[in-house]
């Protein structure tokens, strides 16, 4: 009893979070995702998403809402909201102004695991890509949960997806098929196919000003593209 009652009047305070390094897996693509103001960056570890310091990495947030493995997380472009997909196929918007981190919006838009997420420059369309049995990617509204298109094409899975900056729209798509896939819209629609990679395609990513855009591979190459065509 006494023991007790010197336990209730202690005071604890938080000093740091140490927070685990991210989870990689062998022959896959990795994302790492910074927010808009340039102070944090995001990745995944088992079922949580953290958040660190880029100046004082002791300084972290660990957000652990997921029932499964997390993949991937995104900020929006105004940094308001975090995206994170995980293994399941879910995705999960949630606040990033509050502490508690509140959660705005919950989606399925794959059955299978999310590999990357991308946001559209006026924060209105999130596009996901991953593994899945019917499909590898969906474009969807973020109020709603409408479908704004969807990412076909390309014949298996999709490692990585962004979104042109600017108008005229444009989302660019990286397979495990070797190729590069440009869709138009919205609503967004295949246009046209590129096979420069004699391995995966694990990652693309637009210029800010969108007019070039680039793709990596498991072949150790990179290559730019025109960002329309």
């Amino acid at each position: 009893l006494n023991f007790y009652h010197l336990e209730k009047k202690m005071n604890y305070h938080l000093e740091n979070v140490f927070a685990a390094l991210p989870r990689t897996t062998r022959g896959m693509p990795m994302v790492l995702n910074g927010d808009p103001k340039g102070n944090n960056f995001l990745y995944c570890n088992g079922n949580s998403v953290v958040i660190r310091d880029l100046e004082n990495p002791k300084i972290s947030d660990v957000y652990t809402e997921h029932s499964t493995l997390t993949t991937v997380a995104k900020y929006s472009p105004n940094g308001a909201y975090i995206a994170s997909g995980d293994k399941s196929g879910k995705i999960r918007i949630w606040d990033t102004t509050q502490k508690e981190h509140i959660l705005k919006k919950e989606y399925q838009p794959l059955p299978g695991a999310v590999r990357d997420i991308g946001w559209s420059e006026d924060g209105q369309r999130l596009a996901v890509v991953g593994d899945g049995r019917e499909k590898f990617g969906h474009v969807f509204l973020f109020e709603t949960g409408t479908s704004n298109g969807t990412l076909c094409g390309q014949t298996k899975a999709l490692n990585s997806v962004d979104f042109r900056p600017v108008k005229p729209l444009r989302i660019v798509c990286a397979s495990e098929d070797n190729s590069t896939a440009i869709f138009e819209g919205p609503p967004f629609k295949f246009k046209t196919l590129n096979y420069n990679h004699s391995r995966f395609a694990q990652c693309v990513r637009y210029a800010p000003d969108g007019q070039l855009f680039a793709s990596c591979g498991a072949d150790g190459k990179v290559f730019v593209y025109e960002g329309l065509e």
